[in-house]
């Protein structure tokens, strides 16, 4: 009889544990109403006009395409008047210029880069480690 109370003791608390634990789990873990985030998605899928969004990323990569190959002219002119361009300015407008490729632009830009490309990578009879520069730099005046 001992044996039987001290049994139905030790059911009754593990079981008293066990529904204790799952409570617990409920509370922090609120069941998820399936058919409310259905609907949900549905609404927002319907206020997001998916068109628009194409037409603005359309216009971004023009945008950004027309940048780059500014950027490009830009360097490619100043390059060119100097005769050099340095090996850091040069791999930047490779990656310019591959950015500028995967939106589509070419032409003037691939010809622009096959020039640079083909340019020395030091000045003419000048400094290895010099750069160029856009600005003309004037000595300060002295009083």
């Amino acid at each position: 009889m001992l044996t039987a109370l001290a049994g139905l003791a030790t059911c009754l608390g593990a079981s008293s544990i066990t529904t204790w634990l799952l409570n617990r789990y409920d509370r922090r873990h609120p069941a998820v109403d399936v058919d409310k985030l259905v609907r949900r998605i549905e609404e927002l899928n319907r206020q997001i006009d998916l068109s628009t969004l194409a037409d603005k990323l359309d216009a971004l990569n023009n945008a950004v395409k027309e940048l780059a190959y500014l950027r490009i002219r830009e360097r490619h002119e100043n390059a060119m008047r100097h005769g050099w361009l340095h090996p850091n300015e040069k791999h930047v407008l490779e990656q310019l210029y591959s950015a500028y490729h995967a939106l589509g632009g070419n032409g003037t830009g691939t010809q622009m880069i096959e020039d640079i490309r083909r340019l020395p990578s030091i000045p003419p009879g000048g400094d290895p480690m010099s750069r160029m520069s856009d600005e003309t730099v004037e000595p300060p005046e002295t009083y």
